[in-house]
């Protein structure tokens, strides 16, 4: 990537004068919320209907990340992401993280191949994940420590890919509690499958964030995909044409935001949007590192803005 390209993604990370390296949240990766977490609520319920807590979940991701280790996952690797029943995906995620490495997702069930993008396909589908957490080390000590700004996904789409590094999606998720008011000891029903950003944002990074816990049953707050639950307090849209104010409230996806671009027609916190020319128009703290393929990230990055 020329330098022309970097500053132009840059500029359009900016929130008017806020640069993103003034790094608007309190953590310095994303795997440093659930050490966070552990300090004060390793006690706290994580997964309700599992009885799993802060400090069951460290202990499972630092035997997954020996696992991981064990099986040529390295630091700054790409390691792709299979669907796994819940919560083993959110487990897998943050042990990528903890190891210093990339999550890799896709619609599909292996990584594709691709000439410009490799990635390590380690997690088998075949293989008894629990059975092998229960068997490693669960005193992990990662020999690299990401930085906020270096990259933590990679969603793989059909003919593209978008890369996010820990600042956009911890910054995203940061956006979400800011604007819901999302409460410490609150319960949150979410059902997603783990191939977006926003299962990234919403299941994944969310709940250490606010310290909410996550179940399947009544809530006292649920979000639902279209038709998924009766009643959802909000509404997760990931496919849309128009922004508009609806009722209940709706999240309008974006994975090039990081995840989540607005609650109704408001923009998540450091994040801007307008529709100019029929063409959305973003900047913010929350803006991806770019595509994988340069070519597009030349049209995309102009005027400041991604576009």
């Amino acid at each position: 990537m020329n330098s022309d390209l970097k500053n132009r993604i840059y500029s359009a990370q900016c929130f008017g004068n806020i640069e993103p390296v003034e790094f608007m949240v309190p953590y310095p990766n994303i795997f440093s919320l659930v050490e966070g977490q552990n300090v004060k609520y390793k006690d706290a319920l994580l997964y309700k209907d599992l009885s799993i807590t802060n400090k069951e979940f460290l202990d499972l991701t630092n035997r997954a990340a020996s696992w991981l280790t064990s099986i040529g996952g390295k630091p700054e690797s790409r390691i792709f992401l299979p669907s796994l029943p819940f919560p083993y995906s959110e487990i897998m995620a943050f042990a990528i993280w903890n190891l210093g490495g990339t999550v890799v997702l896709t619609d599909d069930e292996y990584p594709p191949k691709r000439k410009d993008f490799e990635c390590l396909n380690l997690i088998s589908l075949e293989v008894d994940i629990k059975r092998e957490l229960s068997k490693s080390n669960p005193d992990f000590i990662p020999k690299f420590r990401s930085n906020l700004l270096d990259e933590a996904l990679i969603l793989l789409e059909k003919d593209n890919g978008i890369q996010l590094s820990h600042y956009s999606l911890l910054v995203n998720a940061n956006g979400v509690k800011i604007s819901l008011g999302l409460q410490r000891g609150s319960s949150v029903k979410v059902n997603m499958s783990p191939n977006t950003t926003a299962w990234v944002v919403l299941q994944a990074i969310l709940p250490f964030y606010t310290g909410t816990d996550i179940t399947h049953e009544k809530a006292d707050t649920t979000f639902g995909l279209p038709e998924q639950f009766e009643n959802p307090d909000y509404l997760i849209q990931p496919e849309w044409t128009s922004i508009e104010k609806t009722d209940p409230p709706t999240l309008y996806l974006l994975s090039e935001n990081g995840g989540i671009l607005s609650i109704n027609d408001e923009p998540i916190h450091l994040t801007n949007f307008k529709i100019y020319n029929k063409k959305l128009v973003i900047s913010g703290h929350s803006v991806m590192m770019g595509y994988i393929n340069d070519a597009k990230n030349e049209t995309c990055f102009r005027e400041n803005s991604l576009i």
